[in-house]
């Protein structure tokens, strides 16, 4: 069965390619960096779902609770990717179990656009680091890391683990500028370069790990920060568009559940990098 999908996306993708070929060879007033033409966009509204892979850099975790106050300093953390499979990146009813991202936006004109999505990034601390940490445990709080801290040490993930697991889920309002590479006459196939600037709410489910104490979080808004794109977008029939894109941002969590006691808090910031590849599709709101 992935055999046959492969090639059925693989036979559409020739198909795409060959239309356009047909349309630059066919097409004697085709236009290539001509920032004066335009696509009719205004008035469309569009939709878009991708994959992503994410980079964080470091941050400096600060937990306290009842009998514990701790800072750990630069902690390094990764992404978790879903292996691909045509059962999660194709089949409907596990679309979502990967890192994914989603747009619905409108064209203001014919280059600028509004939008609404998110970005369903995986955070997942490293375990098992040597960091240095600060602060103090009481031994009522933990008798196996009682002590005040002001030094290096190793950290096992009994005494700190952190996963924003079910997605850092940055939802954000972004305002785009499409700056069109080429178009053909048909005005059917065109290439755009992007950029944006966002800002938005982060809303993990987060899993913390203390001093032997770990709880499963519910989803929460932990704080939030501003992001910036730069992509391409090649569109073909008018109506269906392929775009790959670098985005970046930065986001504080002031807000980090702990435990559903409230007993104990959380806080980091850290900036993030991700690319990602997305299928789309525009269409007029009013013909």
């Amino acid at each position: 069965m992935t055999r046959y999908i492969g090639l059925l996306l693989l036979a559409v993708g020739f198909i795409v390619q060959a239309k356009a070929q047909k349309e630059i060879k066919g097409d004697k007033k085709w236009r290539f960096c001509n920032v004066k033409q335009d696509v009719q966009r205004k008035g469309r509204v569009f939709f878009y779902w991708g994959y992503n892979r994410s980079t964080y850099s470091k941050s400096d975790f600060h937990i306290s609770g009842e009998g514990y106050d701790l800072t750990y300093r630069d902690i390094k953390a990764k992404d978790k990717p879903t292996p691909f499979s045509t059962t999660d990146y194709v089949q409907p009813s596990n679309i979502s179990k990967p890192q994914y991202n989603y747009r619905i936006g409108y064209y203001i004109n014919d280059r600028w656009s509004i939008s609404f999505g998110m970005d369903h990034m995986k955070y997942f601390m490293i375990e098992d680091q040597h960091l240095k940490v600060e602060g103090h445990v009481s031994p009522e709080a933990s008798s196996t890391y009682a002590g005040t801290y002001d030094h290096e040490t190793e950290v096992n993930w009994r005494m700190l683990w952190v996963h924003h697991s079910d997605g850092l889920n940055y939802t954000s309002v972004e305002a785009e500028y499409n700056l069109p590479l080429w178009i053909a006459s048909s005005k059917k196939f065109y290439l755009d370069v992007m950029g944006n600037i966002g800002a938005g709410i982060v809303v993990p489910k987060t899993y913390v790990m203390t001093l032997n104490k770990e709880e499963d979080n519910k989803f929460h808004i932990a704080g939030g920060g501003p992001s910036a794109k730069l992509g391409a977008r090649f569109t073909f029939w008018r109506n269906f568009y392929f775009e790959a894109a670098a985005k970046a941002g930065y986001v504080w969590m002031p807000n980090i559940l702990v435990n559903s006691e409230g007993t104990a808090e959380a806080n980091q910031h850290f900036g993030w990098i991700q690319g990602y590849g997305a299928l789309g599709i525009s269409i007029p709101l009013i013909k």
